[in-house]
């Protein structure tokens, strides 16, 4: 093949990028895209952002962080702004590529952009290939169907774990090579993407350090140093405790080089867990889809009546309520973008349980604010704590 897009999206990595380091091995020209879709970061009906200003300062560095490194290896990072399903169908006809390669993702969101891109594709008889890299174990690999998938996770634990096999990792690229028009754009600052930088005012300087698959690497060789964290509780989530699920989440540390790191260690174990949790909480939002986005979730329970009190709800995400400990995690969250599991927990239970407030309210504030938001692990924790996520059980999770 002489030309395929490499578009990057929740993968913003070079080492372990199958899809990516396959590209680079198959054309004898790549053409890296990063597109910023500004729906992301649209307003909700309650004010905020869906994706808030710190998450995209985060997005911002990390895509920065990845056009160095693609231009140290002679390539670069073509950028764009606006719809992907478009753009990228536009880009494909201009530089009259064979192939369109990305990650699969499955939120209905994503989903439906790549079903649009994939027709405007084939106007001109360029196809998408998409690869599996969000999981330690492939959907091929898998000893079931999803429709079958084990509603306990304990299950899915004995029959998964014992198929994973890490193997060597996809390495980087030694060169990139690019059409000689290629014209890069610019990396948008927050104004070009309609949000006022003011939107981080106030909020400590842990939301602007610096991001990228570098600084993961060396967060994740820290980890690895110390064995992970001491005596982790079961319901504990380590990566996370750890700060490393912010890198995860947007694909600078990918699942196998996780484990690759803690093989013959000690925290090996307790991460793997770790790691298969999250990827059964991938398979349950392929399962039931946009069931886990409403009121009713998982368990499809439309007896239980929520409040829809804004008033409630803008105390709890405006840390003013009558619960001090609710508040102080509140406070926290609006300040750094970060929760433990355990004050995740304590929040949603309180506006779920204590307010009975529609939990699919804190649900998008946690999209919006958290810079480790993972779509699937967090609603699926949403459904759970609201008890409507049915049978499907994850111990401590």
């Amino acid at each position: 093949m002489s030309r395929i897009i490499y578009w990057f999206r929740n993968d913003l990595r070079l080492l372990d990028n199958e899809g990516f380091q396959t590209a680079a091995a198959t054309a004898s020209e790549i053409i890296p895209v990063y597109v910023f879709d500004p729906r992301q970061f649209a307003r909700t009906k309650f004010g905020f952002r869906r994706a808030g200003a710190a998450r995209a300062h985060f997005l911002l560095e990390t895509v920065a962080a990845l056009r160095t490194s693609l231009r140290e290896r002679g390539g670069d990072l073509l950028i764009r702004i606006g719809e992907p399903e478009k753009i990228i169908a536009e880009l494909a006809e201009n530089f009259g590529v064979e192939y369109v390669f990305t990650s699969k993702e499955i939120a209905p969101d994503e989903t439906l952009v790549e079903s649009s891109l994939s027709k405007n594709l084939k106007v001109n008889n360029v196809d998408i290939r998409l690869f599996w890299m969000n999981t330690v174990v492939g959907a091929a690999q898998l000893p079931f169907p999803i429709a079958k998938l084990p509603d306990q996770f304990e299950t899915f634990f004995s029959l998964v774990s014992e198929r994973v096999t890490l193997g060597p990792l996809f390495p980087v690229p030694n060169e990139v090579n690019l059409p000689i028009e290629y014209t890069a754009g610019v990396l948008p600052s927050l104004p070009m993407l309609g949000i006022d930088p003011n939107e981080i005012a106030g909020a400590t300087s842990s939301l602007l350090k610096p991001a990228g698959e570098a600084l993961a690497a060396l967060k994740l060789s820290d980890f690895a140093a110390h064995n992970g964290l001491p005596q982790q509780e079961v319901s504990a989530d380590p990566l996370m405790q750890a700060q490393l699920s912010q890198w995860i989440s947007i694909g600078c540390l990918s699942p196998r080089l996780i484990l690759s790191q803690l093989e013959g260690k000690e925290a090996y174990q307790s991460t793997l867990r770790c790691m298969l949790k999250r990827d059964y909480h991938h398979w349950t939002l392929l399962r039931y889809g946009s069931r886990l986005f409403k009121p009713s979730g998982i368990d499809h329970n439309m007896a239980r009546l929520w409040n829809n009190d804004l008033e409630a709800f803008d105390a709890w995400r405006n840390a003013a309520t009558e619960n001090p400990e609710v508040n102080l995690v509140m406070h926290k969250l609006n300040q750094t973008g970060y929760l433990t599991f355990e004050e995740r927990n304590l929040a949603a239970g309180f506006l779920a349980n204590d307010l009975n407030i529609n939990w699919t309210w804190g649900a998008m504030y946690f999209e919006s604010l958290l810079l480790d938001y993972n779509v699937s692990n967090s609603w699926c924790n949403w459904n759970r704590v609201a008890g409507v996520a049915g049978n499907v059980h994850v111990k401590g999770y």
